[in-house]
């Protein structure tokens, strides 16, 4: 079996609401319903699965959801096996948000919606004005699966609940944690060197490629120890070992705190500072972009990089890494574990509260118990299950004397990556890739179970997981951690590495101002928040 090619896009971007996507949606929400005058949902005995349950979602620039039409033959199938007749409005990924605010604002909803939050910014005050409808009661009714198949701390989340009642159903990322180190085995076999494990020993091995010509091309001087480009947080594989992390809120002192502030922070920077001094990291890492690290990778200029777990067999599984890597047929490449600090400190992704993203229904929507029922269909269903994993019985997979023969590289499945269709795009309920089902028929299954462990066990602990985004920052974007980093950080890291500025006077400059432009009000807003969530916990 061959190892398919996995989108490497695939959850790395994240939509952001413009200040007039925003806007619209507060001042004209109430076009869409308020506590007082909205439509209830009605509750009719002529509910039938032959009514439309239209769904709108994002298509996140998978090749096949963006070309897909109505009568595409997974969408039919799906119909067929679950007796719903449900249709899709696959919207843009990149501008997801501000269509949706446009849509909120326009009121031109669909019965099923994907958001972020019940509380996002896409549809600010739809709870409170009514525009959602409470779904605790109609999910007891007709889907009590849900509740057995979806943990109770999901349900507590602020992304699915407000005020104790629930307006949301979580669709989750299926894992704990997808994310991993990727490093090219065949070197560590050349340089006769074990995976690293302590930072003293990422270091020597990225002295040693700095050596050596690694890729065999005849210039020694094009290789890099740590590939990275500017998603600075997807390629960061070493704040960790620091005891911080760039998406991090850590209590201290009694406050919710950034560790992108903290003192140990510096170390981390530091540390980053002699990897780019000493030639290790690629010096145009900063405008970088990922098709252009991908690219490095292929032609065998990276040594390590970060990446997720699901990406393994976008080309560097055994039977496509000779296809992915140019002029490099030893090329072969492990999933290891994160470096260990000076201070015992480890770890790789944050914990987080594993949900993807929140079905809403809009209070107006007719019959809800029908869309109601579907899920309750997608959670208990054998044939619901097998359509996630494999798709369509005959013509993606076969079965034999009871067994599923499934092969994720026939053509049928990879052109256009199609498998992501059946089990993301039209999934109610998670990222498939990693379900029990699909992990048994991938090539390489126990190397990529094992990558997901390995990455678990790298979680850190996560005291702000549950925290909803903070007002404070909304109108202050260049204050932002995580994955929507904000320009001062990174700046200033920029400035360090570089050289333009030492750095106890960058990073103490960066702090002031971080704290001055609206960082105090969101450490108290945070710590508001976190004092008033863990009281009711």
């Amino acid at each position: 079996m061959k190892a398919v090619s996995y989108n490497s896009r695939f959850l790395r971007k994240r939509s952001t609401v413009t200040m007039v996507g925003a806007l619209m949606a507060v001042v004209l929400l109430a076009g869409c319903g308020n506590s007082t005058n909205a439509p209830t949902a009605t509750s009719s005995s002529s509910a039938s699965a032959s009514e439309p349950i239209h769904i709108l979602l994002s298509h996140s620039e998978f090749a096949y959801a963006k070309q897909a039409k109505e009568d595409d033959i997974y969408k039919k199938e799906l119909n067929r096996l679950s007796g719903f007749n449900v249709k899709y409005d696959f919207l843009g990924h990149s501008d997801y948000a501000q269509q949706l605010s446009l849509r909120f604002a326009s009121g031109d909803l669909a019965d099923l919606i994907r958001t972020d939050s019940v509380v996002s910014t896409m549809h600010s005050g739809a709870v409170d004005q009514g525009v959602f409808l409470e779904l605790g009661p109609l999910i007891d009714k007709y889907a009590p699966t849900l509740k057995k198949k979806i943990p109770a701390e999901f349900w507590k989340s602020p992304r699915i609940s407000k005020d104790g009642k629930i307006y949301g159903i979580p669709v989750t990322r299926g894992v704990p944690a997808d994310r991993s180190i990727f490093i090219r085995q065949d070197w560590l076999d050349k340089l006769k060197m074990d995976a690293p494990k302590t930072l003293d020993e990422y270091l020597a091995f990225f002295e040693a490629v700095k050596k050596e010509d690694m890729n065999g091309n005849g210039d020694p001087n094009d290789e890099y120890g740590l590939g990275m480009f500017n998603n600075i947080i997807w390629t960061d594989i070493f704040t960790p070992a620091f005891g911080v992390h760039t998406n991090k809120w850590s209590l201290k002192n009694g406050q919710l705190m950034p560790d992108i502030i903290d003192p140990r922070m510096k170390e981390a920077i530091a540390f980053y500072k002699q990897l780019y001094d000493k030639g290790y990291i690629n010096p145009n890492l900063f405008v970088k972009k990922e098709d252009e690290q991908n690219a490095s990778i292929a032609k065998g200029e990276v040594g390590v990089w970060g990446a997720a777990v699901y990406q393994y067999l976008a080309g560097y599984g055994k039977d496509n890494a000779q296809k992915t890597f140019l002029n490099q047929p030893n090329a072969s490449v492990s999933m290891i574990a994160p470096p260990q600090g000076p201070r015992g400190d480890k770890g790789m992704a944050l914990q987080s509260d594993e949900i993807y993203f929140v079905w809403v229904i809009p209070a107006k929507t007719k019959n809800p118990e029908n869309i109601i029922k579907y899920l309750e269909w997608a959670y208990s269903s054998p044939d619901a299950d097998q359509f996630f994993a494999y798709g369509i019985k005959g013509q993606n997979f076969t079965e034999e004397n009871g067994q599923i023969k499934y092969d994720i590289n026939q053509p049928v499945n990879v052109e256009k990556n199609a498998f992501q269709m059946y089990q993301v795009s039209l999934n109610p309920r998670e990222i498939g890739f990693a379900a029990p089902l699909v992990l048994k028929a991938l090539p390489e299954s126990a190397k990529i179970t094992k990558g997901y462990a390995t990455s678990k066990e790298s979680l850190i602990p996560n005291e702000a997981k549950y925290m909803p985004r903070l007002e404070s920052l909304a109108s202050h974007p260049e204050l932002n951690i995580g994955a929507a980093q904000g320009t001062l950080f990174l700046d200033m890291f920029a400035k360090v590495l570089t050289g333009r500025e030492p750095l106890d006077t960058a990073f103490d400059s960066f702090v002031a101002d971080w704290k001055k432009r609206g960082g105090d009000a969101a450490i108290k807003e945070a710590t508001e928040w976190y004092n008033k969530f863990s009281d009711k916990r």
